[in-house]
């Protein structure tokens, strides 16, 4: 797991708590649910980001010296 996984797990914990004692519909609720779909929208940017990528270059990342990762000036 990744960390913004485990931020997002944390602060669906704590959004949970903060309802239960101070009530669902209390101001500290609403912000900590907001927090937590914050940082969902966040994880959901970075693995966009992640899945752009090609399988080339993913493989020149593993094999940067490869001749099919050089890149040429002209």
């Amino acid at each position: 797991m990744t960390s913004q996984t485990l931020d997002v797990f944390q602060a669906l914990d704590e959004a949970r708590a903060i309802c239960d004692q101070k009530g669902s519909n209390s101001h500290e609720c609403i912000l900590a649910w907001e927090t937590v779909e914050e940082l969902r929208i966040k994880q959901s940017q970075q693995q966009q980001i992640t899945k752009r990528k090609t399988d080339l270059e993913r493989y020149c990342e593993i094999h940067p010296e490869a001749i099919e990762c050089r890149i040429y000036d002209i």
